[in-house]
């Protein structure tokens, strides 16, 4: 048996047969993908898989740095189709790509710790016509759009039809609530990755990596990268 979703450009089947579990297939619509372009989603995708401590890659080749290089807008745009992956791979209900930040405690030491969280995320803003959000990161990595953000109601053509569903799913169970020109999240909401979260506030395809950004100017993106750079360094 074989189902299918679409986002944007993104195409996923997922098959169930005998000799193996689950297959994903990714496919672009328009057919423009390179070799390059596959060998940098793959890179983002194995990277993803590696940040959650729940899942092990049998195959002990990894990806190297200048895997897929592509040009800086050409990378732009396979970000977002990576973002896009990631969300319809949580929508079937895998969450093989939650990236988990972090040290996983010592269970032997676990009750020494103490009891409040020591998670500490910065808070990224999406500010625009018709909408105004904040967004944290959450301990599992999850990316927390904050409770009174609020979301334009109007879409365009670019929405991804997986983000039509879930602002609807949404609206129904009452985490998104119509107020006049906006849409207000009426609790926090964890999205699976910064585009999905973009979208959903924006109401059309967006690069969360590049729009969700701090105080100081510098976009999630950036951030990831220092932190990326800090635990190497630390390590």
């Amino acid at each position: 048996m074989t189902e299918t979703i679409q986002l944007g450009d993104i195409t996923i089947a997922m098959t169930r047969k005998g000799f193996w579990i689950d297959t994903v297939i990714l496919i672009s619509k328009d057919e423009n993908l390179t070799k390059s372009h596959a060998r940098y989603v793959e890179a983002c995708l194995i990277r993803g898989v590696g940040s959650n401590p729940r899942w092990t890659i049998p195959n002990s080749r990894t990806p190297s740095d200048d895997a897929g290089k592509l040009p800086l807008p050409e990378r732009a745009a396979m970000e977002e189709f990576v973002d896009q992956t990631k969300t319809l791979v949580g929508a079937l209900g895998w969450d093989l790509f939650r990236e988990i930040r972090g040290r996983t405690p010592d269970p032997m030491l676990e009750r020494d710790l103490p009891k409040a969280s020591a998670h500490e995320s910065p808070r990224f803003f999406f500010r625009g016509e018709g909408f105004t959000a904040d967004m944290e990161i959450g301990p599992s990595g999850d990316f927390v759009v904050a409770a009174g953000s609020k979301a334009r109601v109007r879409t365009t053509r670019t929405i991804p039809r997986g983000t039509v569903t879930l602002r609807n799913t949404l609206i129904e169970k009452g985490v998104l609530r119509e107020e006049g020109d906006f849409l207000i999240f009426t609790s926090d909401y964890s999205f699976t990755s910064a585009s999905a979260a973009a979208a959903t506030v924006i109401g059309a395809s967006a690069n969360g990596r590049i729009l969700w950004k701090l105080p100081d100017g510098r976009t999630y993106a950036d951030w990831e990268t220092s932190q990326d750079v800090s635990n190497g360094t630390s390590s």
